[in-house]
């Protein structure tokens, strides 16, 4: 009796200790900016004043305003100005363009039309990658250390879209059981430095677009991220997230006509009621969704042309849809593009090619335009 008493005091003991343990918080982001090294924020105020002719009222203030401690300011500038004195002494305080920069400097001199640019605070992708799994499994720390498998070894790839010190690797989730050609993990490097994650979807079908407006996204120093707004087919308004812009903003921020190879990730999916299963049907144009701080979530109806099972593991299921989207209600404005959904994001008792759905997409794209054979060392 005395041994059954103590059992289930200890056993309590055990249940309170329990109850009393935190829950364990996870960050929203799979990975952030590391914070900057002072040699860092030397190199980008020596930077500012030879390549940008930045005065030193105007470097301090970006200094601060890039995270810097007012405690460590005299240092970095006082190292930085060493630097571009010894610049100056040296090159006569004339920098002399790589050809990378005759080539962009061509770049701008063509351009015609002005590309508008901005600057957002942007996002940490979580939501996106509860496009690729779902909610339930990115907020668990299992599902979190499989995407963090993954990434790394995206690392431990060769790039396949470089620039200077700027590079992108990918990789499948066939580690863990998924689908081995699609979709992917994207990450951007600098220096061999992680500086973003996020999911990539591959396409083959390419679309024109006209670029109006560049809004980066200012989480970190170098920019490497950023949305893309403009015309698809130099009519229908659009905004996506560019998954090359680290390597490609040259370009983008040059040539008002370009390429594109468009996709997108489906943050929900549901059956339309006036829907015929028919492949002819015309869904309603799509509009831009005004519920999320950035521009590339789009509310849209699309009928299902086609349908690809996909998956991240064994757990988050999906497929990759062919969409036929209405991009206004203009006659012949239709276009197809390919889509990622998750089971857990489908909100309806199945779906099938012919089917009339309703819900939201986060776009994405990249440039999709073959470079000249003398340009290709700029991009690849």
């Amino acid at each position: 009796m005395l041994l059954h008493l103590v059992y289930h005091a200890i056993k309590g003991i055990i249940k309170l200790a329990e109850d009393d343990e935190p829950v364990q918080h996870l960050d929203s982001a799979l990975y952030r900016r590391k914070s900057r090294t002072i040699l860092q924020y030397i190199d980008f105020a020596t930077n500012a004043m030879i390549n940008d002719g930045k005065k030193i009222d105007e470097v301090k203030a970006n200094l601060l305003k890039k995270g810097l401690h007012e405690d460590h300011l005299d240092v970095v500038l006082d190292k930085a100005q060493r630097a571009y004195k010894k610049w100056v002494n040296e090159t006569g305080g004339k920098p002399e363009l790589t050809v990378f920069e005759l080539y962009e400097q061509s770049l701008k001199n063509v351009s015609s039309t002005p590309i508008k640019m901005d600057t957002h605070p942007g996002e940490d992708h979580a939501l996106h990658f509860c496009t690729l799994t779902n909610f339930d499994s990115y907020y668990n720390i299992n599902g979190r250390a499989l995407l963090s498998t993954i990434a790394n070894k995206a690392l431990n790839t060769a790039p396949i879209i470089q620039h200077k010190e700027a590079a992108i690797r990918q990789s499948t989730f066939a580690q863990l059981g998924g689908t081995p050609t699609n979709p992917f993990l994207r990450v951007v490097t600098i220096n061999n430095f992680t500086e973003a994650v996020y999911p990539y979807l591959r396409t083959t079908s390419k679309i024109s677009f006209r670029t109006e407006q560049i809004t980066e996204w200012d989480n970190g120093d170098p920019i490497v991220e950023a949305e893309i707004e403009g015309r698809l087919n130099n009519l229908y308004p659009l905004c996506f997230f560019a998954t090359d812009y680290a390597v490609n903003q040259v370009i983008y921020k040059s040539r008002p006509e370009i390429e594109i190879r468009l996709s997108a990730f489906v943050l929900e999916l549901v059956d339309v009621k006036r829907n015929t299963n028919d492949t002819r049907q015309q869904p309603r144009a799509m509009q831009q969704n005004k519920n999320y701080d950035n521009k590339s979530y789009f509310s849209f109806e699309g009928v299902i042309l086609d349908i690809k099972a996909a998956s991240v593991d064994r757990f988050c299921i999906g497929c990759i849809m062919a969409l036929k989207l209405n991009c206004s209600d203009r006659p012949g404005s239709n276009n197809i593009i390919d889509a990622y959904v998750t089971n857990a994001n489908i909100k309806a008792n199945k779906i099938l090619k012919g089917m009339l759905v309703t819900g939201v997409l986060w776009f994405q794209g990249e440039i999709a335009t073959e470079l000249p054979f003398s340009e290709k060392g700029f991009n690849c």
